[in-house]
């Protein structure tokens, strides 16, 4: 790419991780939403982003803190959002001149959000900046066709959020979402860890066991370090993740029940498509074992796991850009 040649950058900032690309061929960055900023003399410095910034959680002095900009898919602080935007950009930018960011966003941002995101973006170093829904970024990254009449339905099940969006004709005929999404599973780990076995484990370590636990099948004993709620002592737990389905499952009955009201407010003529081309599962939840034969079995319906769940989004987003005329009405 020429030095003088304005690149796309493509960008799923999700909740838990933000992925980057340039190309729809790899990713530049596919990390954490995370940032660690030293604070010194009134000025704020950037250590690391990504998973070295999540490394550091709980391990920091005082004058270091490590953010996550975002909460449920939205800004939570703008000035570490721009900070942490500004790196983002650097990583994918090729060129001199300033390049055209796409930004997947939920549906259920408000224009007051929106406009944050898009400021901090431009003050970033951005010469335009695209938002695109996730529905329609996850459709097309997944492969799915959106322009014809049929419908297609698409859950996207991420780490603030799960849409489950029904499209048609490169619109948005319906949708519904839940916040219990995966932070809220993480948490919900926690919680029950301190209140059913004393113990303190902290959301990296409810994220590891989130990722072990099968719904639908025996799952194994483990042993993992903790905190003794009891004397603050470190202890090293045996832990039967048996017991701890029940808690994952209280999580995924709540994804059902967001499908069930997205099909719930569509019109009958979509029955036909769905009964034959079922829906397709996209987001970093898709990968929890089990969930995929869960939701199918309830709901009496095909589940289809995208092959590539995590970069779905980001895949969207880059061939999205590259017709842009093509959705901008729908967007």
């Amino acid at each position: 790419m020429g030095i003088f040649e304005r690149n796309d950058i493509a960008i799923d900032l999700g909740t838990v991780n933000t992925i980057v690309r340039n190309n729809l061929e790899e990713a530049l960055f596919c990390e954490a939403t995370c940032i660690a900023l030293e604070n010194r003399f009134n000025s704020r410095r950037i250590l690391a982003i990504g998973d070295c910034a999540k490394k550091m959680v709980g391990r920091t002095p005082n004058e270091i803190e490590v953010i996550n900009p975002l909460l449920n898919g939205a800004i939570s602080d703008f000035e570490t959002t721009k900070i942490f935007m500004n790196a983002i950009l650097q990583k994918g930018k090729a060129g001199s001149l300033a390049p055209r960011v796409g930004i997947s966003i939920p549906q259920n941002l408000t224009q007051v959000e929106r406009h944050s995101l898009y400021e901090a973006t431009m003050l970033a170093g951005a010469k335009e900046v695209l938002l695109i829904e996730d529905p329609f970024s996850a459709s097309v990254g997944a492969g799915l066709d959106i322009s014809t009449a049929r419908a297609k339905m698409i859950i996207d099940a991420g780490g603030g959020l799960v849409e489950v969006s029904i499209i048609s004709l490169n619109g948005l005929i319906t949708s519904a979402f839940t916040k219990e999404a995966g932070d809220f599973m993480d948490y919900a780990l926690v919680e029950y860890c301190r209140h059913n076995k004393n113990i303190g484990i902290s959301k990296e370590m409810a994220e590891t066991l989130k990722r072990k636990i099968n719904v639908f099948d025996k799952n194994p004993t483990i042993y993992i370090g903790a905190k003794n709620l009891a004397n603050g002592m470190p202890i090293e737990c045996e832990l039967n993740l048996e017991e701890f389905k029940g808690v994952i499952l209280n999580s995924i009955y709540k994804i059902k029940s967001v499908i069930i009201e997205a099909i719930h407010n569509a019109p009958p003529q979509i029955a036909p498509d769905l009964i034959e081309d079922g829906a397709t599962l996209t987001g970093g939840l898709a990968l929890i074992p089990g969930i995929q034969d869960f939701l199918s079995k309830e709901l009496n319906m095909q589940i289809h796991l995208s092959p590539d769940p995590l970069l779905d989004i980001s895949k969207g987003v880059w061939q999205i850009m590259q017709n842009y005329e093509e959705y901008e009405k729908s967007l």
